[in-house]
């Protein structure tokens, strides 16, 4: 089973660039909105190297 056959509908996002610019911030707060917007529910994904956020 992958993704799409899960959720068929679902909108995939990318926030990237250099560190130190906000993009975790902009993350949360931009699916925060989403899901309140929206009532639905989104899930976020980090694909950071390093792991250290």
């Amino acid at each position: 089973m992958n993704f799409e056959e899960i959720a068929p509908n679902a909108k995939k996002v990318a926030i990237y660039g250099k560190g130190g610019i906000g993009k975790s911030t902009t993350t949360q707060n931009t699916a925060a909105a989403l899901a309140h917007y929206f009532n639905k529910k989104v899930m976020i994904h980090g694909c950071d190297p390093k792991a250290d956020s």
